[in-house]
């Protein structure tokens, strides 16, 4: 029997969950989350970075632009109705050679045209008071204050957790490979008949230019739309259990035509993280984890801190991401009124930034489609249903020094393999099965690249399972 929703989301990534629950909290009705994986977020979601961008140097006037610094602040005012994961870190862009100095001025004019006016322009003295372990012969820097870390799988969970407590639907396990649209009923059916629904958004990360082979194939004219270009990225953590961190913020390198270049910054956990390397493949379903690279990535982080290699810091694994790049400079976010269809296609490496800005995004196109709109049962935004939706989501996350936390069950194994990339852990971590409990539900883990911190910080005094 086919199943008939007013709204299916392919994509159970950062930005499916970013549309899934903001529609949920203004009120629309029916609506379903499909996943063709047996978890959420394994896909480019999982392999986040954890940054939360102010959108400083983002290209200015873009879509990105907006939904970057739209999200920041969403992410901020969520943080005060539920204690989320953050902590303000700011980050520094340091020029080492002369001519890396004109680009530093190019980033301050793009700054501030993104709205980012608290940016500094800071002299190498005052940058080693603030940061002492740096290596020598620093020209200049920019600070910008406002960069913050963040737990990039908590977000995901209590978005996906919100969404079902207000009403949504959840499959897992199912893939979206065909559909055709009725124009005389005003429906898609998918999976040959499998799904019914009023309208489409296609949130498919890594595969989202396949889901929208089927727009396209609905099409009696010529469409434009856009190509993954995956893009490889590959981190490496270092821990220490007794000596304090080398750096407070994030170090930022002056960025290429090709590449924004490695990065170094603690994580929540007191971890130094560098990282991602980035490369492009052709396998958007597996990025293994290399060790030439491992060896890149070290030497780098020698480099930007000199005294690190006497430090007493282990490198406790390192895991890989693919980011859903495209041909294109800018989010690829596209209405089809008149097939009723959505398209959030190309979120790069700053999804978990924006999530909540495209939910908002998506909401403002639906209110845009107003033939389908008056289709859609919606009951608008309740403030009751919201708040008490909130306190249904403490009760089921621990809240730590770090924000909520899911609760962590541990399972013993030498597994590494994950379904998009690779865990490659140090040589006394084992724990790499991991379960998560959220209420009644318990959600598998294992797969997250994300989780490497979780892994070697939170293991010890879990509750086995």
């Amino acid at each position: 029997m086919c199943a008939v929703y007013d709204i299916i989301i392919i994509g159970g990534g950062i930005v499916g969950l970013g549309v899934f629950r903001q529609l949920l909290l203004n009120g629309y009705k029916n609506v379903l989350l499909l996943e063709k994986s047996s978890q959420i977020i394994t896909g480019a979601s999982c392999g986040n970075s954890g940054i939360l961008h102010t959108g400083f140097d983002t290209v200015p006037q873009t879509l990105e632009s907006k939904l970057v610094k739209r999200g920041y602040e969403l992410y901020q005012s969520f943080a005060q109705d539920v204690p989320l994961p953050i902590k303000k870190i700011g980050a520094y862009i340091v020029a080492w050679k002369s001519e890396e100095l004109e680009i530093l001025k190019q980033i301050l004019d793009t700054a501030h045209e993104n709205g980012v006016t608290d940016i500094e322009e800071i002299s190498p003295t005052v940058l080693y008071k603030r940061q002492p372990h740096l290596r020598a012969d620093a020209l200049h820097a920019l600070y910008i204050p406002g960069e913050c870390i963040v737990d990039p799988l908590s977000l995901p969970l209590i978005l996906y957790i919100q969404g079902k407590l207000l009403g949504g639907h959840v499959q897992m396990n199912v893939e979206i490979t065909n559909g055709k649209y009725d124009s005389e009923t005003n429906y898609w059916t998918l999976n040959d008949g499998q799904f019914k629904t009023r309208l489409v958004i296609n949130c498919a990360g890594l595969y989202g230019d396949y889901v929208e082979k089927i727009r396209i194939s609905q099409q009696t004219l010529s469409t434009s739309t856009f190509t993954i270009q995956p893009r490889m990225g590959q981190f490496s953590v270092y821990s220490s259990p007794t000596t304090p961190l080398p750096i407070e913020s994030i170090i930022l390198p002056i960025p290429t035509k090709f590449t924004k270049g490695i990065i170094a910054y603690p994580n929540l956990f007191n971890q130094i993280i560098i990282g991602p390397t980035a490369e492009t493949q052709q396998d958007r379903s597996h990025a293994p984890v290399k060790s030439d690279i491992n060896d890149i990535l070290y030497n780098r982080l020698i480099e930007l801190i000199p005294t690190f290699s006497t430090l007493n810091y282990q490198h406790v694994g390192s895991y890989t991401g693919i980011r859903p790049a495209t041909e294109y400079a800018d989010y690829q976010i596209q209405s089809y009124n008149d097939l009723q269809w959505i398209c959030c296609g190309g979120i790069r490496s700053t999804g978990l930034t924006s999530s909540l800005a495209i939910g908002e995004y998506i909401s403002e196109k639906i209110n845009e489609m107003t033939p389908i709109k008056r289709e859609l049962v919606c009951e608008g935004y309740s403030s009751e249903r919201y708040n008490q939706s909130l306190e249904e989501l403490k009760s089921m996350f621990t809240i730590t020094s770090n924000g909520l936390q899911p609760k962590l069950i541990k399972n013993e194994s030498n597994v590494l393999r994950t379904l998009t990339g690779d865990i490659k852990l140090g040589e006394n971590i084992k724990t790499v099965n991991l379960k998560i409990s959220c209420g009644d539900e318990v959600l598998d883990i294992s797969h997250s690249l994300l989780k490497l911190a979780w892994i070697t910080k939170h293991s010890e005094g879990a509750d086995d399972s």
